[in-house]
C-alpha cells in the first residue's frame, strides 16, 4: 500500500521531472527528495525538501516525474494518534521500517504542514492524516 495518497489536486498542479540513479526504485505514493548529488531518492527523516511520487519509477529508469506543488493535499499515516492540537502544525517526516509517516511530535525540518480543516484527521487515530508539503523541491 502507498505511504501517501493525493486527496486533492488542481488542473495546473506543478509536476517536474527529476533525474534518478537507474538502480533506485521509487514507488507510487512515496515522498521524494534529492541526494547530495542531485538525484531523486525516497525521502528520509533528514530530508529538507520534498515532492510526491504519483506514479513511481522502477529499476532501469533514469527519470521520475513528481508532483512539486505545495497546494496539493496528501493523506498518510502518522507516527502517533492525531489530536486537534496538530491542526495547522509544521511537522517532519519519519521513516518507520520501510514506511514513510507523518511525525506529529517533531518539528525540526518542518517539511510537512498538517491541514487546519476539520477533516485533517480523526482524533485518536493515526490513519488518514492530511498534510501539504511545506517545503517543496523546486
Amino acid at each position: 500500500m502507498a505511504d501517501f495518497k493525493m486527496v486533492s489536486t488542481y488542473s495546473d498542479t506543478r509536476r517536474i521531472e527529476l533525474e534518478k540513479a537507474s538502480a533506485t526504485v521509487i514507488e507510487a505514493g512515496d515522498l521524494v527528495t534529492l541526494d547530495a548529488g542531485g538525484l531523486a531518492i525516497k525521502a528520509t527523516a533528514a530530508s529538507t525538501a520534498l515532492a510526491f511520487s504519483e506514479v513511481g519509477a522502477g529499476d532501469g529508469e533514469t527519470t521520475i516525474t513528481v508532483v512539486s506543488d505545495d497546494r496539493v493535499l496528501l493523506e498518510g499515516t502518522a507516527d502517533a494518534n492525531f489530536a486537534k492540537a496538530n491542526r495547522g502544525a509544521e511537522v517532519d517526516l519519519v521513516v518507520n521500517s520501510t514506511n514513510q509517516e507523518i511525525d506529529l511530535g517533531a518539528s525540526t525540518t518542518d517539511v510537512l504542514k498538517v491541514a487546519a480543516s476539520t477533516d485533517a484527521g480523526t482524533v485518536g487515530s493515526a490513519e488518514k492524516v492530511r498534510v501539504r508539503i511545506n517545503k517543496v523541491i523546486f
